[in-house]
Formats: structure tokens, C-alpha cells, sequence
């Protein structure tokens, strides 16, 4: 007797195959008019996590590509507001993208603010938390959960802030390197573009939560100053939280 979590498995695999026989009870036909509805409902939550994307991309390609991330990728887990974590990655897969590669980093914004918005909320380490440490290099703090840092390559942000208003036409920035921050406020995520040694400082934080540990190894890629300016810049986006106790490596 087939077992339920084994009938399940067959059955996502039948979602994925065109032409594929129902795994048990039923009809080919029934299977292929599930498989769609399915699969158009996750073009829909694509298009409602992706809309600057759908706009840059034109509504015709954005579905194809969608259909195609469908048909390879089912969700993880029910809530749909999580789907679609690899889709950037299929963009950029594609040779069609390649001199677009400003639009799978306004596609990666859409995707961190999304995750960013439904982060646990927690209470930001300020600088005057800091200044009353009794000694700041030792403090834990880690970065936030409603933050995240981003590495794109070309200056989107006014095209991003541009898409935002609902106007198209505005000309892409540098291509290079840039760093955002994406950290929420209330209900709002703010998107800032920061220096590398930010992103040093916030990443080392992320691996061991001793701010003087975390300092120092900055430090010694950025120097002591732009370690200095990073931290004050981390503190005034709120990007980053105390640890509990217990959070603290031994």
C-alpha cells in the first residue's frame, strides 16, 4: 500500500511533468487542469512579489519566465509571500539577460524588502545604548532581522525610487559594485546605499556578535576611521540589535 507521504511526493512530481499520469484515483485530464490552475496561481504570486520587475521586463516576457520558474519550482511551504527566493537567479541564468543585469538587481530589492517586511521585529541598538556600555567592545549585537544587505551591479536606486512613483523612462546608473542596506522602520523599508566597510562590519557581526571583534576585523580590511564611520552609519539605519544573553558565543 502506497503511503500517504509517498503518494504526496508522486503527486508534486505529477505537477511537474506535463502529460504525467495522476498518482492513484483519477484522470489525466484532471491532473493537467489542476497542474494549470496551480501553476497560475504561482504566476500570479510571482507578479505581485516582482511588479517592478513585471514593469522593466514587459508583460509577455515576465510571464514566460514565470511559467517556466513555475514549472521547476513549487513552493516550500503554504504561504506564498516566501515564493520565488531563486527566481533572480533563473533571470540572471539566461542569456537574454545578460546586458540587463540592472533588472535582476531592482528584481533582488523586490525580493529582500518582501522578506525584510515579515522579519521578526526587535528593538535596534542605538548609540546612546552604546556609549552607556560599561565596555562597548565587549558588547553582543548582532544585525537586525528586518534588515538585509544587498551587492547589485549598477546604481538602480533612483530608478528603483522612480518605479516606486509609477514613472518608467529614468536612464540606469553606473554599472560597478554597490552596497544597500535594506532595514524596516514600522511598516516602511528603507533602502540605503552603503560603503563597503558597512558591509564588512555587518557581515562580521553576523558571524561572531562581539563588537569589538567585529571592529577590528574591519579595521584591518577598511581601516580604523571607516570602521568608525560604518558603525555610526549601522546605528543611525537601526540596523542592527543587542543579543539576548543566551545568543552570546561562549
Amino acid at each position: 500500500m502506497t503511503s500517504l507521504a509517498e503518494w504526496q511526493h508522486r503527486f508534486a512530481e505529477a505537477l511537474h511533468a506535463p502529460g504525467a499520469e495522476f498518482p492513484g484515483p483519477g484522470s489525466r485530464q484532471g491532473l493537467d487542469v489542476y497542474r494549470n490552475n496551480v501553476r497560475q496561481s504561482l504566476i500570479e504570486a510571482l507578479s505581485s512579489t516582482f511588479p517592478h520587475t513585471r514593469t522593466l521586463l514587459g508583460e509577455r516576457f515576465f510571464t514566460a519566465v514565470a511559467s517556466t520558474y513555475a514549472r521547476h519550482h513549487l513552493p516550500d511551504e503554504p504561504r506564498l509571500v516566501h515564493y520565488g527566493h531563486r527566481f533572480a537567479e533563473m533571470l540572471e541564468d539566461l542569456p537574454t539577460m545578460t546586458d540587463y543585469a540592472y533588472v535582476i538587481d531592482i528584481c533582488r530589492l523586490e525580493r529582500a524588502r518582501l522578506d525584510v517586511s515579515h522579519a521578526a521585529d526587535t528593538i535596534p541598538l542605538d548609540a546612546e545604548t552604546l556609549a552607556s556600555s560599561q565596555d562597548p567592545g565587549a558588547l553582543a549585537c548582532s544585525p537586525s532581522p528586518a534588515s538585509c544587505h544587498l551587492i547589485g551591479h549598477h546604481d538602480v536606486l533612483d530608478l528603483w525610487q522612480a518605479l516606486e512613483r509609477g514613472e518608467t523612462g529614468i536612464a540606469v546608473g553606473a554599472a560597478g559594485r554597490w552596497h544597500w542596506l535594506l532595514v524596516r522602520h514600522g511598516r516602511n523599508v528603507d533602502i540605503q546605499s552603503v560603503t563597503p566597510a558597512c558591509e564588512t562590519l555587518y557581515h562580521a557581526l553576523d558571524a561572531r556578535p562581539i563588537l569589538g571583534d567585529a571592529l577590528t576585523a574591519c579595521s584591518r580590511r577598511h581601516g580604523q576611521e571607516d570602521a568608525g564611520q560604518a558603525l555610526g552609519t549601522l546605528l543611525g539605519l537601526g540596523a542592527l540589535t543587542p543579543c539576548r544573553h543566551e545568543e552570546t558565543p561562549s
